[in-house]
């Protein structure tokens, strides 16, 4: 579905990423650790086109869209999460929702939103009671879901989410990575940053670990355990625990 190659960008002349190879599976969960300043957040945003890469390819579904902008990027079914949440503070959470359907609208089903938004409210009720609050006003972790809902009314193929459990507490963390769960069976690709590698671990089929703005590793969710430098550098001595 995703297939990045030799992608080297960055901002301005300095280069963060350097020759970084990857593929993304149809129905896969992909994660990618490494330390903060690894490269994490700009190889999302080099896939989506928010970061135009001075080399390399990135293709999704069989296309290359390493010059389409970000904006047709959504349009096609690749779609972010941001870091950091990002949500329209002074709108509703049903306002932030419709915005997530922009191109939807313009593809003419409009009139599938309202089914759309249901789902988004069956997969987290808490926004259905909070549909008229300001975004601002959530709590962090309500937030989260809410830029989740927002990504998913673009009807992604592709979703890629940033750091999804940065600064949430860990019984909401475990609730959105058991929604990441969820959004695999029905259907979605996922390409996971994440700083909590146990728990980005928990739920991959593959991943890869980045640092200084290069792959270093990739296998599979098993070979990643028991990599001794993988367990030395980011799950501590109890990375037994990761499945529970």
């Amino acid at each position: 579905m995703l297939v990045v190659r030799n992608l080297r960008s960055g901002y301005g002349s300095i280069a963060v990423l350097k020759a970084v190879s990857l593929h993304v599976g149809r129905g896969e969960i992909v994660v990618i650790i490494g330390p903060n300043g690894a490269g994490k957040s700009t190889l999302l945003m080099s896939v989506t086109g928010l970061v135009a890469p001075f080399e390399g390819e990135v293709e999704f579904e069989g296309r290359d869209i390493t010059a389409v902008p970000a904006e047709k990027r959504v349009g096609l079914g690749c779609v972010l999460v941001p870091e950091g949440r990002r949500v329209f503070a002074t709108l509703s959470v049903r306002e932030n929702l419709e915005l997530g359907a922009y191109h939807v609208r313009r593809n003419g089903l409009g009139r599938e939103v309202r089914h759309d938004l249901e789902r988004i409210f069956a997969l987290f009720p808490i926004l259905r009671k909070r549909e008229r609050q300001m975004g601002g006003t959530l709590s962090g972790g309500e937030q989260q879901m809410l830029a989740i809902g927002r990504a998913l009314m673009a009807r992604p193929a592709l979703l890629m989410m940033d750091e999804p459990s940065m600064g949430l507490a860990p019984v909401v963390t475990a609730s959105i990575f058991k929604t990441v769960l969820t959004l695999r069976e029905q259907g979605l690709s996922i390409l996971l940053v994440e700083q909590n590698a146990r728990r980005a671990l928990s739920v991959a089929d593959r991943g890869y670990v980045i640092e200084t703005g290069q792959m270093v590793l990739e296998g599979t969710r098993e070979e990643l355990l028991n990599n001794n430098d993988v367990q030395r550098a980011y799950l501590g001595k109890d990375y037994s625990a990761i499945n529970e």
